[in-house]
């Protein structure tokens, strides 16, 4: 059975949802640890989710304390911002995130990428079986499926669009003025992408890992700093745009207190789109300084997106649809090894049986030999047909595992099938 463990914007304030930010190497070693078992981690800016097809909620509930351990947490802690899935619900979910539905920018574009990624990532770690594979390729066809049929991720406000807009607010357009960039991810590099369409040229990438900045920086043709040297950016910055994956904060108000001096009274404006946050959030009591972080762009979000509302209604019937034919495929899947064994055995009878017949034969009798075997062939398939017909249609049933179970005590199947 499918089951998720989800986290997210629409229950947990952002305290806590950086709090669950895990690594890619993080996600990684932990895939890696997980044998025998179907799983895949969602990580973004918004949400924690855990997928699993395991055969009970205490398997579950087990690999989600396992996972919760990473950042020294305990489930209990966290239950009532914990939505717990099951079954149908599970894919109704995934494909609904998969499509923007869910996100705190509805249908934005970038979640796609971030399943697909989640996807490939336990895939990689070999614990993406047979049905997660299919789960996970189902809802990442049906987002495609989404934005090339309808509007809905028309002008969406991403949150790094949206941080920009903020800047622009407090700033006018940021053209005039000088940009820092924290971090050299892909939130930086789309970060910097939409600046350089605004044609934003001051612009200064700063970065724990200076290579990965170096090399952003000659790719849009903007400048490059090691981390040592952060306040020294500041000092001529006019806005701070944090987008790193740091498991900690980067900037204290001890450290913007003596930047903010020096500046002798020109403001800084801080967008800080990273989780964990980058910035302590002390810092907007600094005189000067303006600071917005994930849950002020929420905000924003929320009050922008009546436009894309009325689409829904149609992203809902082609989740619908995506989600009927997953089904269809997944049940067909779950029979087919018992209907292929049933086939095996039939053909085993079939077999001893002609071998019986020929045996009195003459030796001389190819034709006849023939025409059994076709004769035999043809009414073995003629019996098995609505047989299999049968076990294919009432695979969906809510009864569909005790279905499985009677064909094959009736027919003598293996156990294991």
């Amino acid at each position: 059975m499918f089951h998720c463990r989800s986290i997210s914007h629409h229950r947990a304030p952002l305290a806590i949802r950086e709090q669950l930010s895990l690594t890619p190497a993080q996600q990684a070693q932990w895939l890696a640890q997980q044998t025998d078992v179907e799983v895949a981690i969602l990580s973004t800016c918004n949400r924690l989710e855990l997928y699993a097809h395991v055969p009970a909620k205490r398997q579950m509930d087990a690999l989600w304390a396992s996972l919760l351990s990473q950042r020294g947490i305990n489930p209990a802690d966290l239950a009532a911002q914990t939505v717990s899935l099951a079954g149908p619900d599970v894919a109704g979910h995934l494909f609904r995130v998969s499509c923007g539905l869910e996100s705190m920018a509805l249908g934005e574009p970038q979640i796609l990428g971030q399943v697909t990624q989640a996807y490939e990532q336990a895939h990689a770690r070999a614990t993406a079986g047979a049905a997660l594979s299919l789960l996970f390729r189902s809802a990442i066809h049906a987002a495609k499926r989404v934005h090339t049929e309808t509007t809905i991720g028309h002008g969406a406000t991403s949150v790094g669009s949206l941080g920009i807009a903020k800047a622009e607010q407090a700033l006018g357009p940021l053209a005039r003025h000088k940009v820092v960039v924290l971090g050299a991810g892909e939130m930086a590099q789309t970060i910097v992408k939409a600046l350089v369409q605004r044609n934003v040229r001051d612009i200064t990438l700063v970065s724990r890992t200076y290579e990965n900045a170096r090399h952003l920086a000659a790719e849009w043709q903007v400048g490059a700093r090691p981390i040592t040297e952060l306040k020294e950016a500041l000092v001529q910055a006019d806005v701070l745009f944090t987008t790193s994956n740091a498991p900690f904060t980067i900037l204290a108000r001890e450290d913007l207190e003596p930047v903010m001096v020096i500046r002798e009274g020109r403001s800084l404006c801080i967008v800080d789109i990273a989780l964990p946050r980058d910035v302590d959030p002390a810092v907007a009591d600094i005189p000067g300084v303006c600071l917005h972080d994930l849950d002020g762009l929420q905000r924003v979000i929320e009050t922008n997106q009546a436009e894309r509302q009325a689409v829904i209604p149609v992203v809902e019937r082609i989740i619908e649809a995506e989600q009927s034919a997953f089904w269809d495929d997944y049940h067909g899947r779950m029979v087919a090894p018992t209907i292929r064994k049933l086939r095996e055995r039939a053909e085993q009878v079939r077999q001893a049986e002609l071998s019986r017949v020929y045996r009195r034969l003459p030796p001389d009798s190819e034709r006849e030999r023939l025409l059994f075997d076709q004769f035999s062939h043809r009414f073995m398939n003629k019996m098995l047909h609505q047989l299999t017909l049968n076990l294919k249609a009432k695979a969906g049933k809510e009864d569909s595992a005790l279905l499985v179970a009677v064909a094959q005590d009736l027919f003598g199947l293996e156990d294991n099938v």
